[in-house]
């Protein structure tokens, strides 16, 4: 039985002009998994409200971290699987869960090369019903459409030995510098989908320090996760806890999120004295808009703007070799 590998990202706008940015959006906020409201209140909302409002700014955005070769993150992750590809000897084919290429042409591009079983890679090292969930489930759907298909999906690997040690060796270059403070900054979600993910239904954000005790409900919480992989990089680097800070990024408004805030962080350093820090961001895997524009652009303008100095962003693991083995050893794994 043929092997193939998937790798399904995020996804990103076909470019960064408003009427590509529109499509891209409803897209993305349409899905039940990342605005979990009922259908008619988010068609309202994603169609009346934030995609005709939001797109102009959100070009701009885009504008500024577009490429020759295009989105960074579609861009990166094509690079990737031809580093694996190359190691492991089997066909690897890419997908976005929103926007192209699609899931299904993913899925179909294997087919085409004769494969039959897909080892299927989430590019989430955590779990969370917007980002893994929804990339397993979109999956399930367009793969019953192919006869004869089996696949495996590999589980969140926040706490992988080689992830870790990926996110490490990547860092190095940037850990020789003297910061007085590194922030961890992972992607916020709306603690409604934390209540949501809970196995159990009575224990995640209600049990005193829910994260820190080991717990069956940990298998599907994202905070436990980002926070397992923070004290684990810390460890495995020797950095000084107090030194750092584990944060969130990227909320929206209209409900409570994750914090605390990593924009209200970088602010508050600047403002305490602190001249020189770094950020990271180990949940995202390739960077993109919410690495590269709101941290390494905006987030350093406001660390120099409230009287920080020097701003380190500590780019995603992308391509690195590290990551590539990390990668084939998930594979090999199976």
């Amino acid at each position: 039985m043929k092997t193939g590998i998937l790798l399904i990202n995020t996804g990103s706008p076909a470019s960064p002009e408003p009427g590509d940015i529109k499509a891209y959006l409803t897209e993305f906020l349409m899905d039940e998994r990342v605005i979990d409201i009922p259908a008619w209140k988010r068609r309202l909302l994603v169609h009346g409200i934030i995609a005709p409002l939001r797109s102009r700014k959100v070009s701009r955005r885009y504008a500024s971290v577009w490429t020759p070769q295009g989105s960074p993150l579609l861009s990166i992750t094509r690079d990737l699987a031809q580093k694996i590809s190359h190691a492991v000897k089997l066909p690897v084919e890419i997908a976005m869960r929103y926007g192209i290429p699609s899931v299904h042409n993913g899925i179909k591009n294997l087919s085409d090369q004769k494969v039959k079983k897909i080892i299927v890679i989430p590019m989430f090292p955590h779990y969370a019903m917007s980002t893994f969930e929804s990339v397993v489930e979109k999956f399930k759907v367009e793969v019953q459409k192919f006869s004869g298909m089996t696949y495996q999906i590999i589980q969140p690997y926040y706490n992988n030995k080689l992830f870790i040690q990926a996110l490490h060796e990547n860092s190095k270059p940037y850990l020789k510098n003297k910061y007085e403070h590194i922030i961890f900054s992972y992607h916020s979600l709306p603690l409604r989908h934390i209540h949501k993910s809970d196995i159990t239904q009575n224990y995640c954000l209600i049990t005193e320090n829910c994260c820190e005790i080991p717990h069956v409900a940990h298998e599907k919480c994202y905070r436990a996760q980002v926070m397992e992989t923070t004290r684990l990089f810390i460890k495995k680097t020797g950095l000084d806890v107090n030194n750092t800070s584990h944060t969130y990024q990227s909320a929206m408004k209209g409900t409570e999120w994750l914090g605390p805030s990593t924009e209200e962080k970088i602010a508050g350093l600047a403002r305490s004295g602190i001249k020189n820090i770094a950020v990271i961001c180990p949940g995202f895997v390739t960077d993109n808009l919410e690495t590269v524009e709101e941290i390494a652009i905006r987030g350093r303008e406001s660390f120099l703007a409230h009287g920080g100095r020097s701003l380190d962003f500590i780019p995603s693991l992308n391509t690195h070799k590290a990551w590539v083995q990390a990668v084939v050893n998930l594979i090999r794994d199976v």
